[in-house]
């Protein structure tokens, strides 16, 4: 008889421990997937997925708490500061939603 360890899967947003089988295939806690859902209700759903890879990546650095991040560029040439209603990039800074503001939101809904 062979004893087979599940790996320990932990959420994307949080870092705790997931357990359910739902919770596993979502990469996140119901607690976690409802402040997600509330956050990205303005959001595309592309910004949705690029903000979700940065997360998956760890792509942010907090600066500032968990209210300001360093947020690495899509073609990781640069960063930029990043808060969940501004950010320096080229959108941000003419006042257009970026998928980095997104991603702050994720983090600290």
């Amino acid at each position: 008889m062979t004893a087979t360890t599940n790996p320990t899967v932990k959420c994307i947003r949080c870092g705790r421990t997931l357990r359910s089988e739902a919770s596993i295939a979502r990469g996140m806690g119901p607690t976690c997937a409802g402040k997600v859902a509330k956050a990205t209700v303005d959001a595309k759903a592309e910004a949705i997925t690029k903000a979700r890879e940065l997360i998956e990546f760890a792509a942010l650095v907090p600066v500032k708490g968990r209210r300001v991040f360093r947020v690495l560029s899509s073609k990781a040439d640069r960063t930029y500061l990043t808060a969940a209603r501004n950010c320096t990039c080229p959108a941000g800074l003419k006042g257009r939603e970026c998928y980095h503001m997104a991603a702050v939101r994720l983090l600290a809904a």
